[in-house]
């Protein structure tokens, strides 16, 4: 696994399964649930310090256009 690119996360189990759980209800893998929840945080505007815009991001689909 390229670590520069990718990182494990711990998190308790039920978490995990609630997560994993909403993620294939929605057709998403775990990884892309996390990332929109990471996204929706960020768009609300509880985390004034992070710039991040998934549009901008090369690693989503072109979904915006």
């Amino acid at each position: 696994m390229d670590t520069q690119r990718w990182k494990s996360v711990l998190v308790p189990r039920d978490v995990y399964e609630d997560i994993k759980e909403i993620a294939q209800a929605e057709g998403r893998t775990i990884s892309g649930q996390l990332r929109l929840i990471f996204e929706t945080y960020i768009e609300k505007g509880f985390d004034k310090k992070h710039s991040y815009d998934p549009k901008k991001d090369p690693r989503r689909m072109n979904v915006y256009d």
